[in-house]
């Protein structure tokens, strides 16, 4: 449980900078701060996924309440507008809790108020549940929607064309529809009160991580009035707040709902697990697990990430694999067999209702092999490993040894080479217009690691399927590959490895890439060269919850993540510290010396504080180089979750099978 007392809650900058976030399984979220005020383009009510797990819009944002006692009225809500916070309803919050679901408790005089939010699964439907747990008598609530109705990239803007009367259900009093564009979905609002119909926009919403971020931040909602609702002592009301194609519900059905969501949530938590920090991670994963979409999908990060090959491969240990989701991670796994084509796997899977997988990336296939691997350690599926992942794998490695998109290939040393000084196909990909900011194209350290492991992947499975010869050539193309890497990667000067190797030059950044040579099974380098590669990085990238992309003593080192989309691009991967890597840490680590597990624990020190520091229950998805390390980015991403809670119970504590070839 993670609680907020009202030094923290009643704090406009300590409040405001708390995110929280529920979702519904298919995409759709909601998310917001502790404040109430919407920092961000992306905050809402029912952020819908329109067509699972894409295809995110902005549809509702928030409600607007007020409390009246005895003739009273009290705002609960606060807003940012230029130059001013109006209302400012954050004061009345007594406390907070995220156990599992959202939970405030608001204070007025005599009368106590709590609200939870939760989403209901499967379903792109949000509720809202008031209750009034103390009052001397009954009081009134104003509950007054806010629509924006737009794809959740964008803003929304005062203009002539929305029809902002809501429809009131002829059948259901208690029920309005908002429906402002003809060519998108509506939304029923429904609550257990009288609608009186006030249409209108409001302007100039403000949004400061918008503004921060080099973004347009200012927003036109419009409301189509509010419902009054009457509250006795002890009673509850919920808002229902759903797209027109979901289920109508009654305060019956939502309670049920409410319930079977806290026990879903809580039954997520491994029963009999002694350490917190591991159940509260158990949580975290699995919003990132639109796993009620066709086909299932494993989004990167809230509240703007879409699906991505890449974060989803390496994140699927933590996400399905430590938290015995076979099931589920089998069936993403045969999706991601079913997509590769030319031996490659899509980078990215686009927002939308059409569009086509981008598959620009040369590391994907590679960890695609990486969560095989695992994938048939845990559950020793040989069924499924023979006749679905072997033939796509043996695909891969063809069309690479062969070549394939973006020039990737593997030369007469064995060793992968890819892209050109216009390309970004690793995972460090920022581009701002032509500018590649970390191109890397040639031979890139971490890729020929797993090239290496995926290799020795190929040995293992077809020696466990009946081919010994196939067996035999993937172990010598294997062994080829580690004495080209032991030849043409260590950077004796530095004691580590080169980032990039080309015919005609090698580049000695200090990066965290070079950890997956000892991370990966295999022996890719000498153990005296694996006790350097670790001292370096501990010593120039390691960060609390997070390594460095680059070590601060380069000259393009960059330790603040701030600025508009150039300036924070140009800091990405050159610099800013990130959650995931943390996981490469810990597995070389442990590989180089089993004995150290205490040192991996102790990395994980203060990882419950960091949890209910800024995206609620998760990890952000980037740190800034320069202390005090401050979360930016995605306040909750699926590879440092993921990657955290493989690291915790893996590398830590011991669990689960050894990733061994």
């Amino acid at each position: 449980m993670i609680s907020l007392a009202s030094n923290v809650t009643q704090n406009l900058t300590e409040s405001t900078r708390r995110e929280w976030l529920v979702t519904n399984g298919l995409g759709g979220f909601a998310c917001g701060t502790v404040s109430g005020i919407t920092t961000r383009r992306y905050h809402g009510l029912l952020v819908a996924a329109l067509y699972p797990p894409r295809g995110r819009h902005v549809l509702v944002t928030h409600l607007d309440e007020v409390l009246t006692f005895r003739h009273a009225r009290t705002p609960l809500a606060a807003h940012a507008f230029p130059g001013a916070v109006s209302p400012d309803g954050y004061k009345s919050i007594a406390s907070f809790e995220l156990d599992p679901l959202p939970l405030w408790r608001y204070r007025v005089g005599e009368v106590e108020l709590e609200r939870a939010v939760f989403m209901v699964r499967g379903q792109n439907t949000t509720v809202v549940r008031y209750t009034l747990t103390r009052a001397p008598g009954a009081v009134t609530l104003t509950v007054q929607p806010f629509g924006a109705f737009r794809d959740f990239h964008s803003h929304a803007h005062a203009n002539g064309d929305a029809s902002l009367a809501a429809k009131t259900d002829p059948e259901r009093p208690d029920t309005i529809v908002m429906k402002p564009y003809a060519g998108l979905t509506g939304v029923r609002v429904s609550a257990p009160g009288v609608f009186s119909a006030a249409p209108d926009w409001w302007k100039n919403f403000e949004h400061a991580v918008e503004i921060e971020r080099g973004l347009d931040g200012y927003e036109d909602l419009f409301t189509p009035g509010s419902f009054l609702l009457a509250l006795a002592p002890g009673e509850s009301a919920y808002v229902v707040i759903q797209t027109e194609a979901e289920p109508a519900l009654t305060e019956a059905m939502c309670r049920a709902h409410e319930e079977d969501e806290i026990r879903r949530l809580r039954a997520l938590e491994p029963r009999g697990e002694t350490d917190a920090r591991v159940g509260a991670l158990h949580v975290a994963v699995d919003s990132y697990r639109a796993d009620l979409a066709r086909p299932p999908a494993l989004l990167a990060g809230y509240p703007w990430f879409e699906d991505w090959g890449r974060d989803t491969l390496i994140a699927f240990t933590g996400a399905y694999l430590v938290t015995e989701r076979f099931a589920e991670g089998r069936d993403l796994l045969a999706a991601f067999a079913k997509y590769v084509d030319q031996g490659m796997v899509p980078n990215r899977f686009p927002d939308g209702a059409a569009g086509h997988a981008d598959y620009n990336t040369v590391d994907a296939p590679m960890w695609f092999f990486h969560a095989a691997r695992r994938y048939l350690q845990y559950t020793g599926d040989e069924a499924f490993g023979r006749d679905a992942l072997l033939p796509a794998l043996a695909e891969i490695e063809r069309w690479y040894r062969r070549g394939t998109r973006y020039n990737i290939r593997v030369e007469d040393d064995g060793l992968v080479y890819a892209g050109d000084g216009g390309t970004q196909l690793t995972w460090m990909d920022a581009k701002v217009g032509d500018w590649v900011v970390t191109s890397r194209h040639g031979a890139p350290v971490e890729i020929n690691a797993l090239w290496h492991a995926a290799l020795r992947t190929l040995a293992w499975m077809h020696g466990r399927y009946g081919d010994p010869g196939e067996s035999a050539r993937c172990t010598a193309e294997a062994d080829r590959v580690r004495e080209s890497f032991r030849a043409k990667f260590w950077n004796r000067a530095r004691a580590y490895l080169f980032d990039v190797v080309r015919p005609d030059w090698s580049d000695p950044a200090v990066r965290p890439n070079a950890l997956l040579a000892v991370a990966l099974p295999g022996d890719l380098i000498a153990p005296e060269q694996q006790m350097q590669v670790l001292a370096r990085a501990k010593r120039d990238l390691l960060v609390p919850f997070a390594l460095r992309s680059l070590a601060p003593d380069d000259p393009a080192y960059q330790g603040r993540f701030t600025g508009d989309p150039h300036a924070r691009d140009g800091a990405y991967h050159q610099g800013t510290a990130w959650p995931f890597l943390l996981g490469w840490y810990t597995s070389a680590l442990a590989r180089h010396d089993p004995s150290a597990r205490d040192e991996v624990l102790g990395l994980f020190d203060g990882l419950t504080e960091a949890l209910a520091a800024h995206g609620l229950g998760h990890i952000a998805e980037v740190m800034e180089g320069d202390a005090p390390h401050r979360s930016v980015g995605c306040f909750a991403q699926a590879w440092s979750d993921c990657e955290l809670l493989r690291a915790l119970v893996e590398d830590g504590l011991g669990r689960g099978p050894r990733d061994e070839l």
